[in-house]
């Protein structure tokens, strides 16, 4: 799975200083808690063996280094994605990693960190589909999944305009996918790293069209105002660009 990751940023040595001076702050107790929405494959989701219990993917071996930058240990909540800015608005969690989009509505009500990887939407469809080949024949009355509060959901709804009684939304990518596998929705529109996992493992043809879709930027969210937590997280997200771990997750969990 080809996946198109941010620039490298170099690891300054404020940073360095910053990371040593905030570990162990951040949080009141010894514990770090992300909040995630583990149906996200590469990014998180369970297994039998994950890196923090049974939770494992990209977002999880990030936030795990984190935790270890602070002395602290980390602590997973998975959630529906929509809940998960509400959660970090109200203390419930200190940071929601989930392939989270960083975008202005979003900043409104949280405090966003640096990039840590750029992405796109695509579209899933039945290897033998010819009729969906971009966006634009969602209008020609096909059925599309989208995950609720995605980005793709934005999209699909109002970029593009779909009726209602077309669109299915699920809290998990899976879910839907698993609807267009068993012939119950021609289409569902998902991230780009998310999307070509999904469909390797589900035999399902990825259509992308750049067109409509733009590239967008993941980032990690924290409550409004915890500069100590967000320097924490830009000075470990810094380091993992310039020393090419984030690059390497990609390639392990590809």
């Amino acid at each position: 799975m080809k996946k198109k990751l941010v620039k490298l940023v170099s690891l300054s040595a404020a940073a360095v200083m910053a990371a040593a001076a905030l570990a162990g702050c951040g949080s009141s107790d010894d514990t770090l808690v992300m909040g995630t929405n583990a149906a996200f494959p590469p990014f998180e989701y369970t297994t039998s063996e994950g890196l923090v219990d049974e939770f494992d993917g990209i977002d999880v071996a990030i936030a795990l280094k984190i935790a270890e930058s602070m002395d602290k240990t980390l602590v997973i909540e998975d959630m529906e994605f929509d809940g998960l800015i509400a959660s970090v608005k109200t203390g419930k969690i200190d940071m929601a990693v989930a392939g989270m989009t960083a975008t202005e509505e979003r900043a409104q009500s949280v405090d966003f960190s640096d990039t840590y990887f750029v992405a796109s939407q695509v579209i899933l469809v039945a290897q033998d589909n010819e009729d969906i080949l971009s966006a634009a024949d969602f209008l020609n009355d096909k059925t599309v999944g989208v995950v609720l509060g995605y980005t793709g959901d934005s999209i699909v709804t109002e970029t593009l305009g779909v009726a209602e009684d077309k669109i299915t939304r699920a809290n998990r990518a899976i879910d839907v996918v698993q609807d267009v596998k068993n012939g119950k929705l021609d289409a569902v529109v998902v991230d780009s790293a998310t999307g070509k996992a999904l469909a390797e493992k589900n035999d399902l043809k990825v259509v992308e069209d750049p067109s409509v879709f733009d590239t967008e930027e993941y980032a990690i969210a924290v409550q409004k105002g915890n500069t100590e937590l967000l320097d924490a997280i830009n000075a470990v997200l810094a380091e993992m660009k310039e020393n090419g771990e984030i690059d390497a997750l990609a390639e392990q969990y590809n």
